[in-house]
């Protein structure tokens, strides 16, 4: 890369800055800050308020955006920041800015990674030049599809999360109809996302007959763990979307090269994923179950993945 890039993982609830560089072959980043996107009005504040507290000067930017990237501008989906690279250039005078989703630095970010940042879902044989599938819920649902082609990796992104979730039990049947006559469309990041967890909740509680009370994510695992039905219901209902839209993916995709989950909502349900009834959501494929049979399905495990992705994507 030779000159220093300023990289920036902008989501639904945080925003981290980094100054990065290629040394020896490794993406090297320092200058680490996150900051909390609800302090900000805009992505421009943010990143200003980064810039005086580093002190930083950079001529270059590529910044991982949690929306979709058209023409150089984009409108995060769960914030609603509208980013430019043009006014972002001219603002801060930067010679270029690179605007890209999330999930494409994500997914660029995997051959960047020691195998030491993951941790096994399920075992399987990576298929040697194969697309590889990386995606996981956080505060949304992010997918990509990376492969490698004429010596270079290259990511295909899209809005994989937003696929429609396919319910296949009684109570995920009874949970989408009722998510359904009250948003109108379910999808994946509905069922699984830290965004959706709020409606999940209540659906839960009405179809539990209970009283929706005031929880955070942690204190519902707590009851899980302690036995509690219902939680230990939804929590594994988020856990097969998650599974079953990978494999849906992988299947589309023919994505044997293996699956990369990421996100700070699949951290936390790591063990639910490894349950008899998320494999077999992501294994059982009808007269195609053969296909994923041996397809690996693993966790990384880095906070500043979307930092080395933006900055490999740019070299």
């Amino acid at each position: 890369m030779g000159d220093e890039v300023l990289v920036g993982d902008v989501g639904g609830t945080n925003v981290r800055f980094a100054i990065a560089r290629r040394q020896d072959g490794k993406i090297v980043a320092e200058s680490f800050e996150k900051l909390a996107g609800a302090d900000f009005d805009k992505f421009d504040d943010a990143l200003s308020a980064y810039l005086e507290k580093t002190n930083a000067r950079v001529d270059r930017a590529c910044f991982a955006m949690a929306g979709p990237v058209q023409h150089g501008e984009v409108t995060l989906t769960n914030r609603g920041w509208h980013v430019s690279e043009a006014q972002l250039q001219t603002r801060f005078g930067f010679e270029d800015v690179r605007l890209i989703n999330d999930f494409t630095a994500m997914a660029r970010s995997v051959p960047e990674h020691d195998p030491g940042a993951f941790e096994s879902i399920l075992p399987g044989t990576a298929e040697d030049g194969a697309p590889i599938i990386v995606a996981g819920p956080g505060t949304g649902f992010g997918v990509a599809t990376l492969f490698h082609e004429c010596g270079n990796w290259h990511v295909l992104n899209g809005e994989g999360g937003h696929i429609a979730f396919a319910p296949r039990t009684d109570l995920e049947f009874q949970l989408t109809k009722m998510l359904r006559d009250k948003f109108g469309y379910v999808s994946n990041e509905l069922i699984a996302s830290g965004m959706g967890l709020e409606p999940m909740h209540e659906a839960f509680c009405e179809i539990f007959r209970r009283p929706v009370e005031d929880l955070s994510p942690e204190e519902m695992r707590k009851r899980a763990d302690a036995g509690d039905e219902m939680y230990l219901n939804l929590i594994l209902v988020r856990a097969c979307a998650v599974m079953g839209a990978v494999g849906d993916l992988a299947l589309a995709n023919g994505a044997v090269g293996g699956v990369v989950l990421a996100g700070g909502v699949t951290e936390r349900i790591v063990d639910f994923l490894r349950m008899p009834e998320a494999v077999e959501r992501f294994r059982e494929r009808g007269p195609m179950s053969g296909f994923l049979a041996d397809c690996p399905v693993v966790l990384m495990h880095d906070p500043e993945a979307p930092l080395i992705g933006a900055a490999a994507y740019y070299d």
